[in-house]
């Protein structure tokens, strides 16, 4: 050991040597006392760091009863990828670590307050044993060298700054979907140390000001830090020091608003040409009520593949189901107009049925009735007037009201004119349901999209607000 100091020691008295010599200007005694004090310096700290024998025990500065206080300080490059399926986030930042250590300690010189000291001793000192409580896999990295930086002051404050990516689990909520906001956060605490021992404390969590900008489903609103003690379910009396950090996140509705909502709008107009097209087309409006059916339940969900298997519904879905309801309602009218079309036939045709037996099916009057007045316009037939006056009818024999040939004629003309009055009754009937229509869907559905909005953006409150 005593041999790797000195060999440190002689490299690094070469280094500054030739630093101060080359650049600096110093005369040799000038150097001489830099060099002096620096060595003495240096070889002190790395004598406390490599024979110190109490790197196995945190320092105890002043009161042994007192914990021990960590200062965190993150600074967090990037954010991403956020993977609701998995329900986890990405975090890329620096760590950052300070304590006391007053085991570590030299003077100043040449208005040095810090020593840069490699890395691959910090395996050598007392360390703090911090982890990710939510974390699922995170890393340092290592590219060229492992990112880790390393400085001892002069005042014994130990500074460690790490270079990591951390993954960890972010619990989501989809009610307001995607309408909804997300706080993922991550949790910071000892992994062996308690509360009595170990104390975290934020500095800051900085965040890099193009970082908005690298977000594409997100738009990060804001950092909110917390700290609490949690209680050890082992032993209610042991508490451990836990930093918490929520980064608040919306989501940006652009995608889905072009890629859902404006789609089945417009596949819900289109459901609407129907009630201008005749309703004797079956075909047309058949096929266009089936092809608007199929395609809101094709493209709107088609995006639960992003989202893990909840149970619940989500904004996004009630809003297809909406539109989905909407065009099967297209659908149902053209089937209740036929059916309509249908009843009214048939009334029609019990109409002019009884009609007939009441009057017409045979030209013989009944027996019971005595004497009775008839008064009639004249009713004119082919090839004959036949002016019917006021006639008595005395208790004679009943006689035929009309020829054989007249009843064929009157029955013709009667057939042909109720027909063409029900048709004409029926085709009205279909005309007023089609009409209303043209007007109640519209109407409905912007309602319908009034109150929707409305309470999806601002009268139900974000589920994350019970979180934070």
């Amino acid at each position: 050991m005593p041999t790797m100091i000195s060999f440190l020691t002689f490299n690094l008295f070469i280094v500054t040597f030739r630093f101060c010599y080359c650049h600096t200007g110093m005369t040799g005694e000038h150097i001489l006392s830099y060099n002096t004090s620096l060595i003495h310096n240096i070889t002190r700290v790395l004598n406390t760091i490599l024979l110190n024998q109490n790197r196995h025990f945190r320092p105890i500065n002043g009161d042994p009863n007192s914990p021990l206080q960590v200062e965190i300080d993150i600074s967090v490059r990037s954010i991403g990828p956020i993977s609701e399926q998995k329900m986890e986030f990405s975090l890329d930042c620096y760590f950052r670590q300070k304590w006391l250590d007053q085991r570590l300690s030299f003077d100043t010189f040449a208005n040095r307050e810090d020593l840069p000291i490699s890395s691959k001793m910090l395996k050598d000192i007392w360390t703090p044993d911090t982890y990710i409580r939510n974390g699922r896999n995170s890393y340092l990295h290592t590219l060229t060298v492992p990112n880790v930086l390393f400085r001892v002051r002069y005042d014994r404050q130990i500074h460690v700054s790490q270079r990591l990516t951390i993954r960890s689990r972010c619990k989501m909520f989809f009610k307001k979907f995607p309408m909804d906001c997300q706080a993922c956060s991550i949790e910071i605490s000892s992994l062996g140390y308690f509360s009595n021992d170990i104390v975290y404390v934020w500095k800051d969590v900085e965040l890099d000001s193009k970082m908005s900008n690298m977000l594409a489903q997100y738009q990060l609103l804001h950092v909110i830090k917390t700290s609490y003690n949690w209680t050890d379910p082992r032993d209610n009396k042991l508490n451990v020091s836990v930093l918490k950090v929520y980064f608040k996140l919306q989501r940006q509705q652009g995608f889905y608003i072009l890629q859902i909502y404006t789609p089945c709008t417009l596949i819900v107009v289109v459901s609407w040409v129907s009630f201008w097209i005749n309703k004797e087309s079956s075909p047309a409006r058949v096929s266009l009520g089936i092809m608007t059916v199929l395609s809101v339940s094709t493209l709107g969900f088609g995006y639960r593949s992003e989202l893990p298997k909840v149970s619940h519904s989500t904004a996004l879905d009630i809003y297809i189901i909406s539109c989905f309801g909407f065009v099967f309602a297209a659908m149902i009218e053209y089937a209740i107009i036929n059916y309509v079309h249908g009843v009214h036939i048939r009334k029609s045709d019990n109409f002019f049925q009884n009609f007939e037996n009441f009057g017409f099916t045979d030209c013989n009057l009944p027996q019971e009735i005595s004497e009775m007045s008839m008064l009639s316009t004249p009713l004119m037939l082919p090839r004959r007037n036949v002016n019917i006056r006021e006639t008595m009818i005395s208790n004679s024999k009943p006689q035929p009201l009309y020829t054989k040939q007249e009843r064929s004629v009157f029955h013709r003309t009667a057939a042909k004119a109720r027909e063409k009055m029900k048709i004409k009754n029926a085709t009205n009937v279909v005309s007023q349901i089609d009409s209303a229509s043209k007007i109640v869907f519209p109407l409905l559905y912007i309602l319908f999209n009034i109150i929707y909005w409305l309470a999806f953006l601002y009268w139900i409150p974000d589920e994350i607000n019970s979180l934070i």
